[in-house]
């Protein structure tokens, strides 16, 4: 679905007139846009190899790049195999990471960041059977201004968002935690 094609479902959703975006248009986006970044962050969670290079003294520059977060960084030797994880922390400003390899080419997993929605027929890069749900997220986000009747439904809602963000995590993803038969199980013993 398209972004236009998501704002009006949430019309329909209101019990607005379709033909009626252009009142909600910018306001829309922005619940959009905020319920997109959520899935993105705490669902996806897209995961990208980039390279980062260290200067003289081991530290590499995030700034200007999507790197979300940096999950794990690695070189490769001569023969062009993986080495080991190499240990590296973030900078105290946030602006990048040091490392002991100073002037190297090292390979970092990360998690990145996907732009925002900005034109109507841009399309998030989310599965497209959760596309629905950005639509309950924004008349979640309609709707909670208002009266209590209407943040009650509200609620419902936003237990449709998440509920169809539950769809797109990963299998595995977080903890090893799983249902079974009604416990919540958490030690790896019991993983199946």
């Amino acid at each position: 679905m398209t972004l236009s094609q998501i704002m009006k479902l949430a019309l329909r959703q209101l019990d607005e007139d379709a033909e009626d975006i252009s009142e909600y248009d910018d306001l829309f986006k922005t619940y959009l846009n905020s319920g997109y970044a959520i899935a993105v962050r705490g669902y996806l969670r897209p995961r990208e190899t980039r390279v980062l290079i260290t200067d003289g003294e081991g530290e590499a520059q995030l700034a200007g790049m999507d790197i979300e977060r940096v999950i794990t960084l690695t070189q490769r030797d001569k023969e062009g195999r993986q080495t080991g994880s190499i240990p590296f922390a973030l900078l105290g400003d946030g602006s990048g990471i040091r490392t002991r390899k100073p002037n190297a080419r090292l390979e970092a997993l990360c998690e990145v960041r996907y732009p925002e929605l900005t034109q109507e027929t841009d399309e998030p890069r989310l599965p497209e059977d959760a596309h629905p749900a950005l639509a309950d997220y924004i008349c979640y986000r309609h709707l909670s201004s208002g009266n209590l009747a209407k943040q009650s439904r509200a609620q419902f809602f936003l237990t449709s968002f998440y509920q169809g963000m539950q769809r797109i995590r990963g299998d595995g993803a977080g903890s090893v935690t799983r249902t079974r038969n009604l416990y919540e199980v958490t030690d790896i013993r019991y993983r199946g």
